[in-house]
């Protein structure tokens, strides 16, 4: 790389001098742990989503946690899953949607990915419900990957079918809107991230969305030890106690994986810029797709990009794919001149998930990776840059001028 070509790297800080004044005003004022700032960025969190609740939590991996747990130990009533009961997830996943299934005594039922949208195939999940071995199943995880809103009437579908109840994990798909609904606001629950490489930052931060009362009741207290705090119904569990007895009321099991005041105040400051960055987002796709249309590179889900205003897809990182016929031989020799021209690379996700060692760590007889073909021709032909919105001119002209660079060295 010659010493003026700008780094495209797979993010960048982009608070800004205003995210950093509320940061300081947050400071200066004493209110440092969970508060009025979480509230209002969680009412207007819920009024961006379209939905009736949005709990704020520390990271994108506990609102995933507190979903599965919410689910297994409600406060009241019955529990909507079991131990032993069966979650279907997808083979290309991030870990922290699997773990939660294992860690909170469920079982993960993997099942490939559609190669247009890398996420679960709803074809698969049918035929594998059509055969005795997969009876377990009460619910199907769906992540919307990396800024794509997925179509969900199949899955809806499927869960009227089958009785399933329906998860999303929109982490990576903040903005991404189909059918003029956002990303995951169907689902029973869904869970978002703001980590600072994706849409929004609250430098580490999460929520989880939901329609449901009663789960968002539940989630507020599991986020906090399991207290009774800030649920709509604590009077039921604190009626004729002393109130400072009352403060310490638990309901249920819990954690303390609450946000802080900053995070709040930082989601809220992001958030007024959301369609900005959006726009640049889908404008710099809309660059990436144009650039590659003629090589033996093409930007995956391209097919969302009639305009670069498209609600489809809000791009948190941009996955390349390797054309049919000059496949895995080659991804290292791209990888490693990207990497030699400053642009960064990563897998997609973790690649195939059956393949990674914690799995085989943890599982004495599992699935061979290759029973995934799909999610293993992902690992082999496919790839990820970034597509942040703080990216100069100079960035993105660079990223696609190195795109092309690679894509030539196929015809070599």
């Amino acid at each position: 790389m010659m010493p003026t070509d700008p780094g495209v790297p797979l993010a960048v800080a982009a608070i800004g001098e205003q995210g950093a004044q509320r940061i300081a005003e947050v400071l200066r004022s004493g209110n440092l742990t969970m508060g009025q700032q979480v509230e209002a960025f969680e009412e207007e969190m819920a009024a961006f989503l379209g939905v009736k609740h949005f709990v704020m939590v520390n990271s994108g991996s506990s609102a995933n946690l507190l979903m599965i747990e919410a689910l297994l130990r409600p406060a009241n009533g019955e529990p909507l899953l079991r131990p032993g009961d069966g979650v279907i997830v997808p083979a290309i996943a991030w870990p922290t949607t699997i773990w939660p299934v294992i860690q909170l005594g469920l079982e993960p039922i993997f099942v490939d990915v559609d190669p247009n949208t890398m996420a679960l195939d709803p074809q698969k999940i049918e035929e594998l419900l059509g055969t005795s071995g997969f009876r377990s199943a009460r619910a199907v995880f769906i992540i919307h990957p990396l800024g794509l809103a997925l179509d969900m009437k199949p899955f809806t579908k499927l869960a009227d079918e089958h009785g399933l109840l329906l998860l999303s994990d929109v982490c990576e798909s903040l903005g991404a809107r189909r059918d003029g609904l956002h990303a995951g606001s169907t689902s029973l629950m869904s869970s978002y991230s703001f980590y600072f490489s994706h849409h929004i930052t609250t430098m580490e931060g999460g929520g989880v969305a939901t329609d449901s009362q009663v789960l968002r009741d539940d989630l507020v207290s599991m986020r906090s030890h399991g207290w009774s705090r800030q649920r709509s119904d604590s009077e039921v569990f604190t009626r004729g106690i002393n109130p400072s007895d009352a403060k310490f009321r638990f309901v249920t099991t819990g954690y303390n994986v609450r946000p802080m005041e900053i995070q709040g105040a930082l989601g809220r400051d992001q958030l007024r810029s959301i369609d900005t960055f959006l726009t640049r987002r889908r404008a710099m796709a809309k660059r990436v797709h144009e650039s590659l249309k003629n090589t033996k590179l093409e930007l995956i889900t391209g097919d969302t990009m009639p305009g670069e205003l498209d609600p489809r897809h809000s791009w948190m990182l941009f996955p390349i794919r390797i054309r049919s016929g000059f496949g895995s031989a080659n991804r290292e020799k791209i990888l490693n001149f990207l990497e030699s021209s400053g642009v960064a690379t990563r897998p997609v996700l973790t690649g195939n998930f059956l393949a990674q060692p914690s799995v085989r760590q943890i599982f004495k007889h599992w699935p061979n990776p290759g029973a995934f073909p799909i999610a293993q021709n992902v690992s082999e032909t496919c790839f990820l840059v970034g597509a942040h919105h703080g990216f100069s001119e100079a960035q993105i002209g660079h990223l696609c001028d190195s795109l092309v660079a690679a894509a030539n060295l196929l015809d070599k």
